[in-house]
């Protein structure tokens, strides 16, 4: 066994309106960071995990962050000789391109970017060019399960416990259902359609200084939690291949199928 890293993105959408759907999924400028997810596995110890907040609206606090994951990441992977996988689930698609994105358009906002700043995107290119070799594990899931299964469906497909974030459990004082699609309304647990609202939300505060209020630490332990539960499951994942052999359920015939 080697070291591992996994990695998931969240965004936000303030462009758009609640639980409205962008209109492009490729395009960048609907998906600006939350938050980005971070774990690693050593060959020889045990799992962390963390989720690294963006501190603001502006887009220099999205080129921080990426910064702070550029660092974390390297601190744990200081072997170039041998990359170490970095896992997603759909990063291909997703994660790596709004990544390199929203590094792009924060750039191209900012009047007075330092050259630290404007290097961000060399150095996130770098460490995937030496420090990480990409393993998306979406492609090998829908070709078993069927495309479009989600991470969830696929870790229930495989036997691995998700428990789920339970939103109302939280004091951040926002009833999701009061602006849910009927296709979720009544779910119990944070789903990927919600987190754009409670992270927007969190953001606002965090701009103006608010992260002590009672609010903002709840939208944030919230956060923190859907982020954890999402980004360990992918080593548990990874395990489980390869998919669809021992006659595991499709993703059609599963009961939380869409």
């Amino acid at each position: 066994m080697t070291d591992r890293f996994a990695l998931d993105i969240e965004t936000v959408s303030p462009t758009l309106g609640a639980y409205e759907k962008p209109p492009d999924f490729r395009d960048s400028s609907y998906f600006e960071l939350l938050a980005i997810c971070l774990a690693f596995e050593p060959a020889d110890g045990d799992r962390e995990e963390t989720v690294l907040f963006r501190d603001g609206t502006d887009p220099t606090s999205e080129l921080t962050l990426v910064e702070r994951t550029c660092d974390w990441i390297e601190a744990r992977a200081d072997d170039a000789t041998n990359p170490a996988p970095c896992l997603t689930y759909g990063g291909e698609g997703f994660d790596l391109p709004h990544l390199r994105g929203r590094v792009a358009a924060a750039n191209e906002t900012i009047d007075d970017r330092t050259a630290e700043y404007a290097a961000t995107a060399d150095r996130l290119g770098r460490l995937f060019d030496t420090l990480l070799t990409h393993v998306d594990l979406q492609p090998a899931v829908w070709d078993a399960f069927g495309e479009y299964t989600t991470l969830e469906e696929a870790c229930e497909c495989v036997d691995i416990e998700i428990e789920g974030t339970d939103w109302a459990a939280f004091e951040h004082g926002i009833d999701l259902d009061a602006d849910r699609p009927t296709a979720i309304h009544g779910v119990e647990h944070l789903t990927n359609r919600d987190v754009p609202v409670l992270g927007e939300r969190y953001l606002e505060l965090a701009a103006v200084g608010a992260t002590e209020t009672v609010t903002c630490r709840a939208l944030r332990a919230a956060l923190d939690e859907y982020g954890r539960e999402d980004i360990t499951h992918l080593f548990d994942l990874a395990d489980a291949r390869p998919y669809g052999d021992d006659g595991e359920t499709t993703a059609r015939e599963h009961p939380n199928s869409q």
